[in-house]
């Protein structure tokens, strides 16, 4: 592969993993109903606002689950396929995009959250040790990290002010991982041969 194609395979993949992490943060920030005047969830929305618009008829809303930045993603991921295909000179057969696509959102997902957390209890960890508190831009970590954190805290006796659940939440996150590899083989093998 030449040198140009090689940049142009950097810079598509880092704008198209760009786009599809600020449709996450926007689908998940709604999902635990972040607050909307956060600094950075009202970046969020401006940026995605304008790409999220055009697909709220086709993608409904379903409580607090905008689908439209989801479908987004799905359709993000798929072209970014497709353009890696074409750029490294390889065959795209849309059933096999379509199989690669959702088990790498998966695979994104499982690593998202596992970021997340370890971003969620580090932060807590330097919340303790300064005077001066947290900084608001950075609650919705919190908020976000909770989606995943409340239902391990559900799984945990209380013990005292320790808070074991991010470790119950890695566990699961890495349990997901591996179903998810697992599965994603038997799939690809079963839609390439048909």
């Amino acid at each position: 592969m030449s040198a140009s194609s090689q940049i142009l395979l950097l810079l598509t993949s880092t704008v198209f993993s760009v786009l599809i992490m600020l449709l996450w943060l926007r689908f998940l920030m709604q999902l635990a109903d972040v607050d909307y005047y956060n600094p950075m969830t009202q970046f969020v929305a401006r940026v995605t606002t304008p790409l999220v618009t055009p697909l709220r008829r086709l993608a409904p809303v379903i409580g607090r689950a905008d689908l439209a930045p989801l479908l987004l993603i799905v359709i993000i991921k798929l072209v970014s396929l497709a353009l890696t295909a074409e750029i490294t000179g390889q065959v795209a057969v849309p059933a096999l995009l379509i199989v690669n696509a959702l088990f790498g959102l998966l695979l994104a997902a499982t690593n998202f959250f596992f970021w997340l957390i370890l971003a969620m209890v580090i932060l807590s960890w330097v919340a303790l040790a300064q005077q001066g508190g947290m900084n608001p831009a950075l609650q919705p970590i919190f908020e976000l990290a909770e989606l995943v954190l409340a239902p391990c805290r559900r799984l945990l006796p209380a013990l005292g002010g320790f808070d074991l659940s991010p470790i119950i939440a890695f566990l699961l996150i890495q349990v997901a991982e591996i179903l998810i590899k697992s599965a994603y083989q038997p799939v690809l093998s079963a839609v390439a041969g048909a």
